[in-house]
């Protein structure tokens, strides 16, 4: 069986690491967009991106996180269908805004 990317994330970068759905090993996203892997999310540790690939952005919704109500959009995988995680749209308060590319993906 092929599997057919939106994009396919070359391993040469400088590390030539990259992360992968769990489902299906799509491409997410390279290290070098890796922001922290020491982000808590609501069912434990996950990490924090700057960009992801091969990901479609469910609607935007409230949800009351750890660090209190957030806009966020749940992010699926593009050839699975499975949720990944999510991304932040907005924080509630202007001192709580995210980059609007952050994108979390808990740890399975």
């Amino acid at each position: 069986m092929v599997k057919t990317f939106r994009a396919y994330l070359d391993a040469q970068s400088p590390t030539g690491r990259r992360y992968s759905c769990v489902h299906c090993r799509a491409h997410l996203a390279r290290h070098e967009d890796l922001i922290s892997k020491s982000f808590q999310g609501s069912q434990g540790k996950a990490y924090l991106f700057r960009t992801v690939v091969n990901v479609s952005v469910g609607p935007v919704e409230e949800r009351t996180l750890l660090t209190g109500k957030h806009h966020v959009a749940d992010i699926s995988c593009c050839n699975c269908q499975k949720v990944l995680g999510w991304k932040y749209v907005s924080g509630r308060e202007r001192h709580e805004l995210e980059p609007s590319a952050a994108l979390v993906l808990p740890l399975c």
